[in-house]
């Protein structure tokens, strides 16, 4: 009999960390390409807005002619950046070093496994996904990612230090001088990484393939047939704009798309939503999956009762092991059935989770 079957996001729902962004600031430690005067985290978060405008814009992607540019795609702009500054081994010690794990974690996949077969689809780099899903016991086959050989590119870069100083030194600095206002450097991003084709740093650029939006759906696909496991019948679990192809299928094929301190990219792909500091507030869900409704319309019922006080959970709501957790680590999840909610609904659902985000997820909560 096959296993159930979920899919789960790495950074956000397993981990707190967001590697690729806390790799891109440590660059101003890096004297490679000389930026030690730069807030790199600063860098980081201006693409990683450029990337959603580009998604979230109508429009853009056909205006500049990169139809398959995917959410995530942030990862495929700053990898010649990091191919330049780092090795392979160096990002793996990085990775090991910061495994970031949300609480509850190691617990909620120890049980898990004992009925689930787990995969993670992540549009983080290989050397972090590896070694997080290794240390939590999942099959490198179970995991979907996106692959950044290192050591391989570096044999393709002559002159990147130029195209740098203008992608930084020019045109960071104007975002800068502009009080980090985006629309001031959205052409002068456009023409860098669309029009010039010809650079060393484009060549990398355009070698990396991130694991988001379309791809992660892809990788449900590949999983169901696989596992010979329909769609309808999986959980997927994601938090931010890379996940929403991924949610909006198991959404469409009525399977289970969890929002996990998500934002309103997930929100709105999503049919449950779980805001939660501890991992094990996803347990209720895999225990409920077959009654799915019905459970979080009495969780919701209860929820104002008990939520500051996980003792005063009645019987039979959720099982005694999910009791003992929330009783043991003093939490309690808040799940909602996003289907049929108003707009109004929704917001305030956005804030809850967005809050939650902030104070699990620290400095990296906007991204995505």
């Amino acid at each position: 009999m096959n296993k159930k079957i979920c899919a789960f996001d790495l950074e956000g729902p397993i981990s707190f960390v967001d590697f690729a962004a806390d790799i891109g600031k440590l660059l101003n430690q890096r004297h490679d390409l000389g930026l030690e005067k730069y807030d790199m985290g600063d860098f980081f978060f201006m693409i990683s807005n450029y990337d959603d405008y580009i998604i979230d814009v109508p429009g853009v992607k056909e205006k500049l002619k990169i139809l398959d540019y995917q959410p995530g795609d942030t990862l495929r702009i700053m990898a010649p950046l990091y191919v330049a500054s780092y090795s392979d081994n160096e990002l793996l010690n990085l990775a090991h070093n910061n495994l970031g794990l949300l609480p509850g974690c190691k617990e909620l996949i120890k049980i898990l496994q004992k009925e689930w077969d787990l995969y993670v689809i992540s549009t983080s780099y290989s050397h972090f996904a590896h070694t997080i899903t290794r240390v939590l016991n999942i099959p490198k086959d179970h995991v979907y990612c996106t692959d950044l050989n290192i050591d391989k590119l570096k044999n393709t870069v002559t002159n990147i230090k130029e195209s740098v100083n203008i992608l930084v030194k020019e045109i960071f600095q104007k975002y800068l001088d502009e009080n980090k206002n985006l629309f001031y450097v959205i052409d002068d991003l456009n023409n860098f990484f669309w029009k010039e084709e010809g650079s060393d740093y484009i060549k990398i650029m355009n070698q990396v393939k991130v694991r988001g939006g379309k791809r992660k759906e892809a990788a449900i696909e590949d999983i169901s047939k696989r596992t010979n496991v329909s769609i309808s019948e999986m959980i997927a679990i994601g938090d931010s704009i890379t996940d929403m192809n991924m949610l909006q299928r198991l959404k469409d094929e009525k399977g289970i798309a969890v929002s996990f301190n998500g934002n309103n990219f997930t929100i709105t792909h999503s049919n449950i939503a779980v805001t939660t500091p501890n991992n094990l507030g996803l347990l209720p869900i895999f225990h409920n999956k077959d009654n799915i409704q019905q459970f979080v319309e009495n969780w919701e019922n209860e929820y104002k009762r008990i939520q500051n006080n996980p003792k005063k959970i009645g019987d039979g709501i959720v099982s005694n092991d999910c009791k003992n957790f929330f009783i043991k680590y003093n939490f309690i999840p808040e799940i909602i059935d996003l289907t049929n909610k108003t707009e109004k609904d929704l917001e305030v659902i956005i804030e809850s989770q967005k809050r939650m985000r902030t104070s699990v997820r620290g400095w990296v909560r906007n991204l995505g």
